[in-house]
C-alpha cells in the first residue's frame, strides 16, 4: 500500500502535467501500479496460504506413501504456480517503474535523473522477473540479479519519495 500510495502522488503529480504524453505515461503508470499489488497480493496468497496448505497437508498425512506422494505433487504444484505469479509480479513491477520513469524523465516536476533511474531499475526488475520463469528460486533471495533489482527498486521508491516529500514542503510553504 505504501508503494501503491507513493505512485498516487506520483500519479496526481505527473496528470497535471505541461504535456500530454507525460499524463498518458502517469495515468498508464498508476494504472499498472493497481495491477502490480493486485498481483503481489495474489502471490501472497498462493506463497503464504495456499502453500502452506499444501505442506501441512503433505506432513500431517497418515496415509500410505502413495497417498503422501500425489499430495506432495499438489504441493509442488502450488510451488510452481507461485514461481509463474512471482514472475509476472516482477515484469510488472519492472514496467511500473519504467513508464513512471519515462514520465518523471520527460517532464519538469522533478530532476530527470531520478526518472532515467526509474527506467534502470525497471529494466533490471524485468531481467529478474525472466530468471524466476526460467530458474525458479535457484539462488537465495539477495545472490544474482533478483536480490539487486529488490534492492535497487526500493531505494529508488525511497529516494523518490524524499525528493517528492521535500518538493511538497517546499510548494506548501510558497
Amino acid at each position: 500500500m505504501v508503494v501503491v500510495g507513493g505512485f498516487v502522488s506520483i500519479y496526481r503529480l505527473l496528470a497535471n502535467a505541461e504535456s500530454c504524453i507525460v499524463s498518458l505515461l502517469g495515468l498508464i503508470g498508476f494504472a499498472l501500479a493497481i495491477i502490480t499489488a493486485s498481483t503481489f497480493a495474489i502471490l501472497q496468497a498462493v506463497d503464504g496460504v495456499a502453500l502452506k496448505f499444501g505442506v501441512d497437508s503433505w506432513m500431517g498425512s497418515s496415509g500410505g506413501e502413495e497417498d503422501k506422494d500425489t499430495i506432495f505433487r499438489v504441493a509442488e504444484g502450488i510451488r510452481w504456480t507461485e514461481y509463474g505469479v512471482n514472475s509476472v509480479f516482477r515484469l510488472l513491477q519492472g514496467t511500473v517503474a519504467i513508464v513512471f520513469g519515462l514520465a518523471i524523465a520527460k517532464s519538469i516536476i522533478v530532476n530527470r535523473w531520478i526518472g532515467i533511474g526509474g527506467v534502470i531499475v525497471g529494466v533490471l526488475t524485468i531481467v529478474a522477473g525472466v530468471e524466476v520463469s526460467y530458474s525458479a528460486f535457484a539462488y537465495p533471495n539477495f545472490e544474482g540479479i533478483r536480490g539487486i533489482s529488490m534492492i535497487m527498486f526500493l531505494a529508488w521508491v525511497i529516494i523518490l519519495g524524499a525528493i517528492m516529500l521535500r518538493k511538497s514542503s517546499t510548494i506548501k510553504k510558497t
